[in-house]
């Protein structure tokens, strides 16, 4: 098969969609190599520029106007470019399709991460809501199949869209092999010399918006007992980083809470695993994949009720409500006080995060390709 990829993300972004466009490429590349894969990009600049000529990828720039229509790349050049290459599959990998066809020989995948704006509205502004609404719901609607990285979200589009089940897949994400992969001893006296590591510390990684909830984290930590509390070291930027300064200056915590700003991608399965817990009090997300890094980091896990959380998470993580403080301290210190509930949690944390090797996603998103092209995969890993 040939398949093409909106890659833009996988070019152009650093976290989470960019993650997701990484490792499922990269992934497919591995353990699939017999087939072709091209990935349409309005530029192949910045830092990822070089992976794919290193994995034998085809990268086209589909960028057929300059200036003011730049952004029609997605939905005049990339039909214009993909009819040339004769694609068997097109994959949006970030919620959108191009508004044109691709004619009669290509089939189409999108893949849908989250409905958060419409199932948490309160936390997105009213114009994108209806952006991302009226987007999103087109693509669901246009495509052959949706991918749903989580049952959370594949139950969210059949509700909230309407697209019947048959034409929905869940197919799990997976992370860099680097947080699991131990033969790379992490060198602890460098990353605490250069991102100024504490001795003990709980772990938060994640943008700096209230919806992730690391003003709860916060607040629970400040509930320790002094001689229990550990520090906190908090990966990630955001609009919020001056209001959770202010709020640790006030819980008297200054000392205690540090900010890293942004790690080093080869940096932070090494944070991981120095940390004590990590913790994600996250109020929704489409799979919460810090999760699975902290898991395969042999790290125990504090993270939420509800949303997609238990998917992830399984049977190795705590569980605590989302923005319940109290709780959140208590789960904090059964981990930092209990040896024998931390190395359950870690054996099973193991086991789990197996699950969601990418030898196994990429065959499960191989199995969606091939059934919408009427071919039996024969080259699983």
């Amino acid at each position: 098969m040939h398949i093409g990829f909106d890659a833009k993300r996988f070019f152009h972004n650093r976290t989470g969609l960019g993650n997701y466009a990484r490792s499922t490429i990269l992934g497919l590349a591995e353990y699939f190599p017999g087939h072709s894969y091209t990935l349409f990009t309005p530029r192949a600049t910045g830092e990822f520029c070089t992976l794919p000529t290193q994995r034998g990828l085809i990268v086209q720039e589909a960028c057929p106007l300059g200036g003011m229509f730049a952004a029609l790349w997605r939905s005049l050049g990339i039909p214009r470019a993909a009819r040339r290459h004769n694609l068997d599959i097109y994959h949006g990998l970030s919620h959108e399709l191009p508004l044109t066809s691709f004619g009669p020989g290509t089939r189409t995948v999108v893949t849908m991460h989250d409905l958060l704006f419409l199932t948490h509205p309160h936390l997105y502004p009213w114009i994108d809501r209806q952006l991302y609404a009226s987007k999103y719901r087109q693509s669901c609607r246009r495509a052959d199949m949706v991918v749903a990285i989580s049952q959370k979200t594949a139950d969210d589009v059949h509700e909230i869209f309407g697209i019947p089940r048959d034409r929905i897949r869940v197919v799990y994400q997976s992370c860099s092999p680097a947080f699991s992969d131990l033969r790379d001893v992490d060198d602890a006296a460098r990353l605490r010399q250069k991102y100024r590591l504490p001795e003990r510390y709980a772990l938060f990684v994640g943008a700096l918006i209230a919806r992730k909830g690391a003003q709860t984290l916060i607040a629970a930590l400040a509930e320790l007992p002094a001689a229990d509390r550990p520090d906190l070291v908090i990966v990630g930027t955001g609009p919020l980083q001056a209001a959770l300064r202010d709020q640790a200056r006030a819980l008297g915590l200054v000392d205690r809470v540090h900010f890293a700003g942004r790690v080093d991608d080869a940096d932070l399965p090494g944070l991981y695993r120095q940390a004590s817990v990590f913790a994600y009090p996250s109020v929704g997300e489409g799979f919460g994949i810090p999760i699975l890094e902290a898991l395969g980091s042999r790290v125990p896990v504090i993270t939420s009720t509800g949303s997609c959380f238990s998917e992830p998470g399984g049977d190795a993580a705590l569980y605590t409500a989302p923005g319940d403080v109290p709780e959140l301290a208590r789960a904090l210190s059964r981990v930092l006080g209990d040896e024998a509930l931390r190395r359950d949690m870690i054996e099973k944390g193991v086991r789990h995060a197996h699950n969601f090797h990418s030898s196994r996603t990429s065959a499960a998103l191989m199995e969606v390709y091939a059934e919408l092209c009427g071919t039996a995969e024969q080259e699983h890993p």
